[in-house]
């Protein structure tokens, strides 16, 4: 008796097992229901992921913008106009054509408490640079010194303008210098403003062009 009762339950154990994986194929194979709530959450999300792409877009197109700023000043190049802001207030707006400026800078180089502002770059082929100093409301042009004489023997371009601790450098290439110790290399000029508003060369460093 004991062993008929065994096998009957054995048999409805397997009986069990058998029902449990039919029921959960065919789960497998029934097709999930989606509720609109759900759709409506994929919709928004989609909406979301478009809206940061054109955000995306929009920022891509002011790539060409420089900036740079000093307390609260801020002077911006784009697509050739040059801004001159105060605490969000444009002081002077220029626009110069065809110009692509490489190098803007905002400083008070002289520690006069009259900020300066630097832009160069290039106007087709030529070389330019802008600057501006700032004084009780008030902003004039500042007159940048060429490159004349003995710097300017070999030049070939590729001008660039940055600070170096109280000195601003316009640096550019020059070529069979035959009175250079380095033939052709970089050329680099240094000059302190003064308070004056006068430019002083403090010295120029002729350096190898470093190897591309």
């Amino acid at each position: 008796m004991a062993k008929l009762l065994k096998f009957f339950l054995f048999v409805l154990l397997l009986g069990f097992l058998a029902y449990i994986f039919v029921y959960i194929g065919e789960l497998d194979d029934k097709p999930e229901e989606t509720e609109i709530t759900d759709v409506d959450v994929v919709k928004a999300y989609g909406d979301s992921l478009a809206q940061i792409a054109v955000d995306d877009t929009v920022s891509k197109t002011r790539a060409s913008e420089l900036t740079s700023a000093f307390e609260d000043f801020t002077v911006t190049v784009d697509a050739g106009i040059i801004r001159l802001e105060k605490s969000h207030a444009v002081l002077i707006e220029k626009n110069v054509a065809n110009f692509k400026a490489s190098s803007v800078l905002a400083t008070d180089l002289n520690g006069n408490e009259k900020p300066e502002f630097w832009v160069a770059g290039w106007q087709g082929k030529n070389y330019r640079i802008f600057a501006f100093e700032y004084e009780s409301g008030n902003v004039r042009a500042i007159r940048f010194p060429s490159v004349m004489g003995r710097q300017r023997l070999g030049y070939a371009g590729a001008d660039s303008l940055y600070l170096e601790k109280a000195a601003i450098v316009h640096s550019f290439g020059y070529e069979n210098d035959p009175y250079a110790d380095i033939s052709s290399g970089i050329r680099a000029c240094y000059y302190k403003y003064g308070a004056d508003g006068s430019f002083v060369l403090s010295k120029t460093l002729d350096l190898e062009k470093d190897n591309e």
